[in-house]
């Protein structure tokens, strides 16, 4: 392969041209996309079932008004005016008369009422009030005509000669004839076709509608995930650089300590004017390396944020308590029940009271500090409390973040990074830790942590009689 071979298969230093790369949807447009099409989902499928519903009520509605007026009008038809006209017995007419629905003058009411009726006299005798009226026997369902047969009101719906026909069956009281009347319902299928089309327009503009609303709401989405981009990459770069700078800074400021430490241990020799400045440098650089230890730990944290590596043990917390304090303020009052056991992470215990300790003794220093620990329903609850300037409403949130020191009455030599650790580790562990002003001045740091907590019983102990 020749050097222009290379240079027109994967442009310059080996990478593909940009002509070569392939295209990738971004995050954003990602986003943008499923929620235009969720948006567009949610309102087909809200518009089809809103349109179904509507068109089966109104469906139902009408038919079952249609029922009603055929029943009630062949009730009236059968049992008022065939019972008052006609006898127990009617007879069919034939060449020498008319017979006796003719006579009685019931087939000129139904004529003018303009009612379709099918009448059974028996015997194969049949009457019918006007042209084309089918034979109901020929036509309607073996269940219909047993209903009738029964001398009960039935009634079925069919579809004779395209025409949708509601036929109500009835028998005249005691004996017959049985009377079937057909009633045309096209009309209330035409409506109900006009109802679809009403129905799907306005499905139709409502899809519309909602396709406009996903776009604008695309749109916005993707500016929206523009933006968390924007400070997510933001953050990341924020949470590298001060990764970097700690980590850069370690190797110098550990030299820095060694040699401030190196100048601490002859500072008797030095004159009195350079004994304070070795003094003040010697605090100085050792602040200097807790800040630089904090910030790698508040990176290590955020590397390991999603994959907490959380180390369970169970401890005696009066016993881890009063170690932490013996270490980190002597002075400190510890209150917890003995033997009280839990499990949890050891390190990050320690780490968490170690920094509400460091805390009170910075802040507060030289007043009453008490910790307090006990069992709340399924938490472990630990209080630092102290009786210092205490911290203002407003600030009580914000002493979490990063490098605030909240009131400045408050504030010392800290870093303010001390209690931004003491929350992530209670974050690690699934707990929470709030502020509060303690009552007659101070501050209250308490945390809850999820955990088992038991209670030791105290060993019987038998005396040897």
């Amino acid at each position: 392969m020749t050097r222009d071979d290379r240079d027109v298969g994967f442009g310059r230093f080996g990478r593909p041209p940009l002509s070569a790369l392939p295209v990738r949807a971004t995050p954003r447009r990602n986003v943008r996309v499923r929620l235009a099409l969720t948006v567009l989902i949610i309102v087909a499928v809200g518009a089809t079932a809103l349109s179904l519903v509507a068109y089966l009520l109104v469906a139902r509605s009408l038919h079952a008004d249609a029922l009603d007026r055929a029943i009630a009008e062949a009730r009236f038809n059968v049992e008022v005016l065939a019972a008052e006209r006609l006898g127990d017995t009617v007879r069919p007419g034939d060449s020498v008369g008319p017979g006796d629905i003719e006579a009685s003058g019931l087939a000129d009411d139904l004529q003018r009422r303009g009612v379709d009726a099918y009448v059974d006299l028996g015997d194969g005798e049949d009457f019918v009030t006007g042209l084309g009226i089918v034979a109901a026997p020929e036509v309607v369902s073996d269940d219909l005509l047993s209903l009738v047969g029964q001398g009960r009101v039935a009634a079925e719906r069919l579809v004779l000669d395209g025409t949708p026909t509601l036929v109500v069956g009835a028998r005249k009281p005691p004996t017959g004839p049985d009377f079937y009347f057909f009633t045309d319902v096209g009309d209330v299928d035409a409506t109900l076709a006009q109802l679809r089309w009403v129905l799907l327009a306005a499905s139709l503009v409502l899809l519309l509608v909602g396709g406009l609303a996903a776009w604008r709401m695309g749109r916005l989405a993707g500016s929206l995930a523009a933006t968390v981009e924007q400070l997510t990459a933001a953050r990341d770069r924020e949470r590298r650089f001060v990764a970097d700078v700690s980590h850069e800074l370690r190797t110098p400021v550990t030299a820095l300590v060694h040699e401030a430490a190196e100048l601490a241990d002859h500072v008797e020799a030095l004159p009195a004017g350079t004994r304070r400045v070795v003094e003040l440098l010697d605090g100085d650089v050792r602040r200097l390396r807790d800040l630089v230890e904090e910030l790698l730990e508040l990176s290590r944290l955020d590397r390991a944020e999603g994959s907490i590596d959380v180390q369970l043990d169970q401890i005696d917390v009066d016993r881890i308590l009063a170690a932490v304090a013996a270490r980190r303020l002597p002075t400190a009052e510890v209150r917890a029940p003995r033997e009280l056991r839990t499990q949890t992470d050891r390190r990050r215990l320690e780490r968490i009271v170690g920094n509400l300790l460091d805390n009170a003794r910075e802040h507060a220093a030289g007043s009453e500090v008490t910790v307090t620990a006990d069992v709340d329903g399924r938490h472990l609850r630990v209080e630092v409390a102290d009786r210092g300037p205490g911290v203002a409403a407003a600030d009580l949130e914000r002493i979490f973040d990063r490098f605030v020191k909240g009131d400045p009455a408050r504030a010392g030599g800290g870093s303010g990074l001390g209690l931004a650790i003491v929350r992530e580790h209670v974050r690690a562990l699934g707990g929470s830790v709030r502020a509060r002003p303690r009552e007659g001045g101070g501050l209250i740091v308490e945390i809850r942590l999820p955990t088992t907590v038991a209670v030791r019983e105290p060993a019987e102990v038998v005396a040897d009689l």
